[in-house]
């Protein structure tokens, strides 16, 4: 019997090899110097793609310009915006950079994630799996890594409930595999598609914060595009919703933003019924229950976020600028940190 042995043999090369994906990272860092320092670490250990990442700045009044830029390695960057934008122009200052370097996937992550070694290669399968998936989310746990944060997010625009999905069940209900197409992204943690953005554009930065997310899933899914939520990508986040129900802006924004979201993509009667239920029920309880525990700042924010949400415009959608996503070579991309 003649036998063939390989082992001095050398393996043909490759007739072509395979380009890893490139994928822009953006950690929008607010007054969140550590956070934002311990979001990198986590990242530097986590497998997929061809990366660079943007830590853009939102006006930060802590250490974060002195400490941050130059705690920075090779491949990431340093970005200020000079004044403070919010989730979403903190965000899109990011992406416009990201996607004049060549991005094709655009990461967004909130300082207070922690991601695991193997979360992106799963969102980058999932999308590259189906042509008009704009953009998927990792489950989200807790920081213990025991509870639910979110597996997506369900909006029903007749009550205007835009609810993360099995938000509070424990971890082990969602298996490895599950997958299931959503309304919305979770905003700490997505991966979107560069030709989801060319699209349908950026954030809407008239949102500042809240309901960004919400908007930018249901604009995209209005136009053809899926969300995904994909249970073997995990990573875990510091869960503030305990916090913000007493806070006089984030309880503004998130009334105001919330009543934007049905006048932009509800339909008529739609809208009439979450004004109904918000008039006669949801805002006269959360003003009630803010006096009760004598917060009078916490119930006169949800009486403006109600007045502005209900008189105010919903402002127009951030389109990208073909002048916006060219892949220039000539263009400072950072402040001496890390050029790609």
């Amino acid at each position: 019997m003649k036998t063939t042995d390989n082992r001095d043999q050398k393996t043909p090369a490759p007739l072509f090899s395979v380009k890893p994906p490139r994928v822009g990272v953006i950690v929008l860092n607010h007054n969140s110097s550590n956070e934002t320092l311990a979001c990198l670490e986590s990242l530097r250990a986590a497998d997929g793609g061809e990366r660079h990442t943007w830590v853009v700045d939102n006006a930060s009044s802590d250490d974060s310009s002195r400490v941050i830029p130059r705690s920075l390695l090779s491949g990431e960057s340093w970005l200020e915006t000079g004044a403070n934008l919010g989730y979403a122009g903190g965000n899109n200052a990011g992406i416009r950079e990201a996607m004049a370097w060549g991005a094709e996937y655009l990461l967004l992550l909130n300082p207070d994630v922690r991601v695991s070694q193997d979360f992106l290669p799963p969102l980058l399968k999932a999308l590259e799996a189906l042509p008009r998936a704009g953009m998927a989310s990792p489950l989200v746990l807790d920081e213990k890594g025991e509870k639910i944060q979110s597996f997506g997010g369900r909006a029903n625009l007749w009550t205007g409930r835009c609810a993360r999905a099995l938000y509070g069940l424990p971890r082990s209900s969602v298996a490895d595999g599950d997958w299931c197409l959503v309304d919305f992204p979770h905003g700490a943690c997505v991966l979107i598609k560069r030709g989801c953005i060319e699209e349908v554009g950026l954030f809407n930065e008239a949102y500042f914060l809240y309901y960004e997310d919400v908007e930018f899933g249901l604009r995209s899914g209005s136009e053809g595009f899926i969300v995904l939520a994909v249970g073997r990508s995990v990573v875990k986040h510091r869960d503030t919703t305990a916090s913000g129900a007493v806070d006089p802006e984030v309880l503004y924004h998130a009334t105001r933003n919330q009543a934007w979201v049905v006048a932009r993509h509800g339909s008529p009667p739609q809208r009439l019924s979450f004004l109904l239920l918000s008039l006669l029920f949801r805002w006269p309880v959360k003003i009630l229950i803010r006096l009760s525990r004598i917060n009078g700042k916490a119930a006169l924010a949800v009486l403006r976020g109600a007045a502005a949400g209900i008189l105010g415009s919903v402002h127009p959608e951030n389109r990208m600028e073909s002048s916006e996503v060219s892949d220039s070579e000539t263009r400072n991309l950072s402040q001496g940190q890390g050029n790609p």
